[in-house]
């Protein structure tokens, strides 16, 4: 479980940053806005922004400690960050920075809700929601593809789940295992969350036994 205590006290700083930021965009006033982000990563996570370049989001999580109930508050505001600065580069015409920021920030923002198991706060989700949304159109790594696999499973969305699970297999055969893995977790599920998920049982055998003939 992670302290709730320390993550509202976060979600507060950041919630005042994320004003001033928001106030800058509109403004136009791109520089301070990138400093606002800047500054407000040190402020709450004691990192620099050139560092963020050239780490993986895997390793950027790393370097918040192996106490994850500290590691994983922080790494998501570090994805809230992200998505902002590539808002700010999307504004200034800067898009492949922007879509680098944006996956940066998906990676961290999904890893932080299935690695705790719950939402880091209530707008958790709708957050991931929206950079995939902004994501749309661009070319997502293999690994990628993944995390919103896992994510859409997680959520219940398991027509979208599925449909993201074969443009996975499309450029990683091996995650075929993970696939059948998927259709066998349905099927323990009842009717009803199968129906609620817009992917009913027969649609579950019928991908199930497509995937074991042999799919790749």
């Amino acid at each position: 479980m992670i302290e709730r205590d320390y993550i509202m006290r976060m979600i507060q700083v950041l919630t005042a940053a994320l004003a001033r930021i928001v106030f800058l965009k509109k403004a136009k006033d791109f520089p301070r806005a990138l400093l606002e982000i800047q500054t407000t990563g040190r402020t709450l996570l004691g990192v620099d922004r050139t560092l963020l370049r050239h780490l993986s989001p895997s390793q950027l999580m790393e370097i918040f400690g192996s106490d994850f109930t500290v590691a994983a508050p922080k790494s998501y505001v570090l994805g809230i960050l992200l998505a902002e600065e590539a808002d700010v580069h999307h504004l200034m015409g800067e898009q492949d920075e922007a879509d680098q920021c944006h996956l940066k920030s998906l990676c961290l923002l999904i890893d932080t809700l299935l690695k705790s198991g719950e939402p880091i706060e209530p707008e958790h989700p709708a957050r991931i929601d929206e950079v995939i949304r902004k994501l749309d159109g661009a070319t997502l790594p293999p690994d990628v593809q993944a995390r919103v696999f896992r994510y859409l499973e997680w959520m219940g969305r398991f027509d979208k789940a599925e449909n993201m699970l074969y443009e996975v297999l499309e450029h990683d055969p091996g995650f075929k295992e993970e696939g059948l893995g998927f259709y066998r977790r349905l099927l323990q599920k009842s009717d009803s969350d199968l129906q609620a998920g817009n992917l009913p049982r027969n649609e579950v055998e019928e991908g199930l036994e497509h995937l074991q003939k042999g799919h790749s």
